[in-house]
């Protein structure tokens, strides 16, 4: 079944929902916008590979942190098979591109991030992915099926988050299996950013 959020390693602080955002056997919502560098993006395109969708804002301090995380993940993904690595969609909310690009200058040192970033300036896809809290991640598996949601800091260079991908590489998706729980590990002393 559709993992809970009890199942995240997330940190004691980090705001939770008490619900998941999609329980299991709702579809997820469609994700098609702009990105900085990387021309429109489709998550729809990335079906066969196994997701992590990333919201976040450049004033958010948890977010700035997990950025660089996101980078290292990035860059130890790189070394699968392009038809099979799993894909990292960060998503902007709420903000112009040019502060976007600012940010992105100083965090990636004038090179552009492993990934693509989306820009959600109007918030659109924010709300139809119920995100509540920045950051937000989720994983979703190559059926693209929701495995994995954390509403606050995560630890992508933690062995773990590197170990939810292996799990995930090694299924064979198949319609209407049950999924199994996943693991996040979280960034220590952050609890993430409430919404208004």
């Amino acid at each position: 079944m559709l993992i809970a959020l009890a199942s995240l390693a997330v940190s004691a602080s980090a705001q939770l929902r008490a619900e998941p955002a999609f329980p299991s056997g709702t579809a997820l919502p469609p994700l098609v916008l702009n990105s900085l560098d990387h021309g429109p993006q489709d998550l729809a395109a990335l079906r066969g590979r196994p997701v992590v969708v990333h919201f976040f804002a450049t004033w958010c301090e948890p977010c700035r942190e997990e950025m660089t995380g996101l980078d290292e993940l990035a860059e130890r993904l790189a070394e699968l098979p392009p038809s099979s690595r799993p894909a990292i969609l960060a998503v902007d909310v709420g903000e112009p591109a040019t502060r976007v690009r600012r940010f992105l200058a100083r965090e990636f040192a004038d090179r552009p991030p492993p990934f693509p970033v989306l820009i959600d300036e109007d918030r659109a896809a924010m709300k139809a992915w119920k995100v509540a809290f920045l950051p937000t991640s989720y994983v979703l598996d190559a059926g693209h099926a929701l495995r994995a949601e954390a509403a606050g800091p995560v630890d992508w260079t933690d062995a773990r988050a590197l170990a939810v991908f292996d799990g995930l590489l090694a299924e064979v998706p198949r319609a209407g299996h049950d999924v199994s729980p996943l693991t996040l590990p979280a960034l220590p002393e952050n609890s993430g950013s409430k919404q208004q």
